[in-house]
């Protein structure tokens, strides 16, 4: 199956690999580095996750270092120094930062965090893109036509959002956000909009500046701008950001292959057949979308685990307790001796960033090739 799906998009085999590899470490780390037992008996029974004592009895896992784990003993040791350990099974492979903590668990555990912010960011940020570029790509500056009141109304709505959204608290602040999104896309499922008369609504040229104004805004600024709207650290708020900067790039991309498939001879019998828009856009354009989408979220992936290890290097976004790539590479530059916190980490994020571009690269390539030989059967 994974064979086939490989050969369909173009992927190699080094790319399935890889990125099952990715995907085991990121999933089981903390199967692959814990201090405690994986399975553990005690006096109530057998258990997961057991803590090691001196009445207890289990089976360790490969790496006996979870990701906070100190070792006062060992502190600031590089891989190759002697190390004051009671075993070989202690030793610390890729060595330790200032506090103790083992490098190699830090990567393992930070790989779980480069997926949660990979893929919730790339959920996130398509959902936001794919709706927008709905909007601006198929029902275009004139398929929507609301009268005056409505439209005043509209615009009520608008600056009540948006005085609570800046002045609401943390939590309401983003619901409030994305309440109106969802009320329209509520809006677009179940009501007849097209209506002939009244002030036609210009999506896309509205959305269209509002990209070419966030594009114009350096990326990194804005990010800071962004979190500086949060009250305390959490990975949710670094999702949000990165989504929030990441939506512009599928919807741009989502537009242009919209506006060539929409005035398609079956998109027009599908409007002839009395088909809504929203189901149109569902089941005719989107799935010839899919390849786009596809190059998107990889690329999408990429970029997220680079601009949450840029964050963590600068000690922003995530909560500072919890261990990603970024933060090593942050220890690494308070003591430049300690070369391994560089390397390791900075090696993880060339590596995992090579793989998902080279995917993207790769379904690219497939699609041009499919596209021409289409094109040659014409």
């Amino acid at each position: 199956m994974l064979r086939g799906l490989s050969e369909k998009w173009g992927l190699k085999n080094w790319h399935t690999r890889a990125l099952l590899l990715f995907l085991f470490i990121s999933v089981f780390h903390s199967f692959i580095a814990n201090d405690k037992y994986i399975i553990g008996s005690d006096t109530d029974g057998i258990r997961v996750f057991l803590p090691v004592s001196s009445s207890n009895k289990g089976i360790k896992p490969p790496i006996p270092y979870s990701d906070n784990t100190l070792d006062i003993k060992n502190r600031n040791v590089g891989p190759f120094d002697s190390q004051n350990v009671s075993s070989i099974y202690y030793r610390h492979w890729l060595g330790t930062d200032k506090i103790g903590r083992d490098v190699l668990a830090g990567i393992l555990y930070g790989s779980a965090i480069a997926l949660k912010i990979g893929l919730m960011t790339t959920l996130l940020s398509l959902i936001i893109g794919i709706f927008f570029g709905f909007l601006s790509g198929y029902l275009g500056d004139h398929s929507i036509r609301i009268g005056l009141i409505p439209f005043l109304i509209l615009a009520l709505m608008i600056f009540i959002f948006g005085f609570y959204i800046y002045y609401g608290s943390s939590v309401w602040r983003w619901f409030l956000l994305f309440a109106p999104i969802a009320f329209m896309a509520f809006y677009f499922t179940k009501v007849d909009y097209y209506i002939n008369k009244g002030i036609a609504i210009p999506l896309d040229i509205i959305i269209i500046k509002i990209i070419e104004v966030m594009r114009s805004i350096p990326g990194v600024f804005l990010l800071l701008v962004l979190l500086a709207l949060f009250s305390t650290p959490s990975i949710w708020n670094v999702v949000i950001v990165i989504s929030l900067t990441r939506w512009p790039v599928v919807t741009r991309h989502l537009r242009a292959d919209i506006l060539k498939i929409k005035n398609e001879d079956f998109v027009t019998s599908a409007k002839v057949s009395g088909l809504s828009h929203f189901k149109i856009f569902k089941d005719y354009i989107l799935p010839l979308t899919i390849s786009t989408v596809i190059i998107i979220s990889a690329f999408g992936f990429a970029s997220a685990i680079l601009l949450e290890s840029s964050l963590s290097f600068l000690g922003i976004g995530i909560p500072i307790d919890q261990v990603s790539w970024g933060s090593i590479l942050r220890d690494a530059r308070q003591n430049f001796s300690s070369w391994w916190l560089a390397v390791f980490p900075g090696l993880m994020i060339f590596l995992v960033i090579l793989l998902f571009n080279s995917i993207a690269d790769s379904v690219s390539n497939r699609v041009q090739n499919l596209d021409m030989k289409g094109q040659l059967h014409r």
